[in-house]
């Protein structure tokens, strides 16, 4: 069930992308990209992608699952603060190995375990979250 709601909940979030796209975080629901740490998509780009995107594309919901991935370039207001998900530098598919698929929620986050996946993949890195406590 929690396979089938986070497939949805992507493919909806896909349509839908957010000014402020949130890091990496267990806390948050409905991604759609993650911050990543900055990377060149191809040896020709000038700036560096900081987001990865995901979203299924197919789910057996037994043992394998398809995401379309992104790498994207940050959205800049006059001032240079990221505002938001930018243009596409590079893009693909992957598919989670049976393995990975029998992990999927377990013990990882089901919100974030694709991008994990995805990102070990590809050799992507994930900025330290910082958490902030409430007094």
């Amino acid at each position: 069930m929690k396979k089938t709601t986070l497939t949805l909940a992507l493919l909806v979030s896909a349509f839908v992308i957010k000014a402020q796209t949130p890091v990496i975080d267990t806390l948050s629901k409905g991604i759609v990209a993650v911050r990543i740490n900055p990377v060149k998509a191809s040896f020709q780009d000038t700036a560096n992608s900081v987001f990865l995107g995901a979203y299924v594309v197919s789910d057996n919901l037994k043992n394998s699952a398809t995401f379309y991935w992104s790498l994207m370039l940050p959205l800049k207001d006059s001032t240079g603060t990221i505002i938001g998900v930018g243009p596409v530098t590079n893009s693909g598919n992957y598919t989670m190995t049976p393995e990975q698929y029998a992990l999927w929620c377990h013990p990882e986050d089901c919100s974030t375990f694709p991008f994990l996946c995805i990102g070990q993949a590809y050799g992507l890195t994930f900025p330290t979250v910082t958490s902030t406590s409430k007094k």
